[in-house]
């Protein structure tokens, strides 16, 4: 229907060969960009992308992690949902930053959408797009479409760069802890549906009478279970 959309499959394509020749066939197809560096500089193909969730949870807040990616990237394009998508739109439209586009990646996308948007225009940002993705495939985008959302591109990779035959394993790592000050610090996402556990872990194996009855995940540091050894050890350091 006239939107753009940008092919973001790397990550879930079966092996990186496989991730360079998804961009180029979703290029051939008419997508307009891929997020993967190597398929531009391969192909020709133009780039785009966002920040990750770990920018944002990487900085002690969120209005600190937009001024440093945009310092850092100028045309910046800001990712809304670590948090809290309508919130983190009031900072951005508060704050003086200009960013060239959101993205939205989990949630009600048409009401985040809209409720974005609207905060967007009453501050000025009419100029500032929104980018929709997070397990999207064409019949997402034909109901985000139909329903008449203020999204302005789409971003997929999972739905054309894997098989449906071949299904993905919908899982990602997301950061849990991260040193600030010389302390550790636990971090979290609280996105719709893609909250986190905060803080580093340990995962302990119960065992009677020689057989595995369960795997119990807890803070390192916390008392293990009884008849259980640990999963995790170090294998590399520095």
């Amino acid at each position: 229907a006239g939107h753009p959309v940008m092919e973001f499959g790397a990550r879930r394509a079966h092996g990186i060969d496989a991730g360079i020749r998804a961009a180029r066939a979703a290029y051939i197809a008419g997508f307009g960009s891929t997020s993967i560096v190597e398929a531009g500089k391969r192909f020709g193909i133009p780039l785009s992308g966002t920040m990750a969730h770990s920018w944002v949870m990487a900085f002690a807040d969120e209005i600190t992690a937009f001024r440093k990616y945009a310092e850092v990237f100028g045309e910046a394009v800001f990712i809304l949902d670590t948090y809290d998508a309508v919130a983190a739109a009031k900072l951005v439209a508060t704050s003086g930053l200009r960013p060239k586009a959101v993205r939205i990646d989990s949630g009600d996308q048409v009401a985040i959408s809209r409720e974005v948007r609207r905060i967007f225009d009453e501050h000025g940002l009419v100029d500032t797009a929104i980018v929709a993705s997070g397990d999207l495939d064409e019949m997402r985008i034909a109901e985000i479409v139909a329903a008449g959302a203020p999204v302005d591109g789409f971003g997929v990779g999972t739905a054309v760069s894997t098989s449906s035959d071949a299904p993905a394993l919908s899982g990602v790592y997301k950061l849990a802890e991260i040193e600030r000050g010389g302390r550790a610090v636990p971090v979290l996402k609280k996105s719709p549906g893609k909250s986190t556990y905060p803080g580093r872990k340990q995962v302990w194996r119960v065992m009677r009478d020689g057989i595995a009855v369960e795997d119990v995940l807890a803070l390192e540091g916390a008392q293990p279970p009884a008849d259980a050894q640990p999963l995790l050890h170090e294998v590399m350091k520095n």
